[in-house]
């Protein structure tokens, strides 16, 4: 049987199941599979959700990130979040971090194991598939600057929010990675190198402007892309130097710095059990996220640079783009947002069209 946690399916009112409190007894053999495989990861997993009582001083609850090293800064990040929450609760909260790949939750999944409760505190990049309408933050080279992201990200955050609340989930902060750009084992000097390139995308968005340019997107978790790239799956990726740079840069020899989107994180906790937290514990997660989620965005921003010269410096091929190749980018790209948008309903519409008003566009 395979135990990768798969996520559940969603009732037809919409209401995400509870996996944790649901007897199998009962189900049909379509679903027997999935609660057997949900049942095995709730029972390796030590943590509970449940409030504090005086045989039991705290509460515990289970962490995960979809990143599979310290090296990275976003998980040292969370780390020292949690290492806050722990100090600033008094106790009242203890926190296991896992980091991506040691437990069966895909990072794609990792929306559904929130909702689910299989897990209770994570960070969540890779939500498209659940939060569709957050993928305007990532439509291919709409935002080129964190200036144009920010005013963004204030428009769409009462969307996503309520994206998230709709499956049970709590977002507590955000950050972000600096803008993806594409690494390849293959030449990569120019837009017309991605031609029949292999390249690894974390959303549709970023699949779309792939396709434009006549590669082909292969969609990948983190903790995949190291095989993915020993094999040859997969010829290239796109991420940052201080993201996937820092795991990948000795598998890879070109990179093009053509800031396609950034990569935007959510810290988010499982509702029911954010809620089981005395008030006291929740406005101090709260607070703890709040304080400490721009400081990742703020790290990783700052080792963009010095990684990029460390890549170079041991022989990777590092390439700018042109002014003309960057505007003509963005014309190849411009009519995706509509269609975009359109495929994604009049919320989507709205939402963009408030946010180009918003950068002017």
């Amino acid at each position: 049987m395979d135990n990768t946690y798969q996520g559940s399916p969603q009732q037809p009112n919409g209401v995400r199941r509870q996996a944790m409190e649901r007897k199998p007894v009962g189900r049909s053999n379509r679903f027997g599979s999935r609660v057997c495989s949900i049942v095995a990861l709730a029972t390796m997993l030590v943590g509970t959700a449940v409030a504090p009582s005086p045989t039991q001083a705290a509460t515990s609850w289970t962490a995960y990130t979809f990143v599979p090293s310290e090296a990275v800064g976003s998980a040292q990040s969370m780390k020292q979040i949690i290492e806050a929450i722990e100090n600033e609760t008094n106790g009242e909260l203890k926190i296991k971090l896992h980091l991506g790949g040691s437990l069966p939750i895909k990072a794609t999944n990792i929306t559904q194991a929130l909702g689910d409760g299989i897990i209770h505190f994570g960070d969540d990049g890779f939500f498209m598939g659940n939060v569709p309408i957050a993928g305007l933050l990532r439509l291919p080279l709409l935002l080129n600057t964190r200036t144009e992201y920010e005013k963004a990200e204030r428009v769409l955050r009462p969307y996503v929010e309520k994206a998230f609340d709709d499956q049970g989930i709590v977002v507590l902060g955000h950050y972000l990675f600096p803008l993806q750009v594409g690494f390849s084992t293959k030449e990569l000097t120019t837009l017309a190198d991605f031609e029949g390139q292999k390249m690894r995308v974390s959303s549709p968005e970023q699949a779309a402007f792939v396709e434009r340019f006549g590669g082909v997107p292969i969609t990948l978790g983190t903790s995949e892309v190291s095989p993915a790239l020993q094999r040859g799956t997969i010829d290239g990726v796109f991420t940052a130097s201080a993201g996937g740079g820092k795991i990948w840069g000795d598998m890879l020899k070109y990179n093009y710095r053509l800031g396609v989107n950034y990569f935007n994180v959510v810290y988010a906790a499982n509702k029911e059990a954010f809620e089981a937290l005395s008030p006291t514990a929740q406005n101090k997660v709260k607070e703890v996220v709040a304080r400490l989620a721009p400081s990742t965005t703020e790290l990783m921003d700052g080792q963009e640079d010095e990684t990029t010269s460390k890549l170079r410096e041991g022989g990777m091929v590092v390439t700018q783009p042109t002014p003309d190749e960057l505007l003509a980018a963005i014309e190849k790209v411009k009519p995706y947002w509509d269609e975009w948008a359109a495929d994604r309903g009049p919320e989507a519409v709205e939402a963009l069209a408030r946010i180009r008003e918003t950068l002017g566009r």
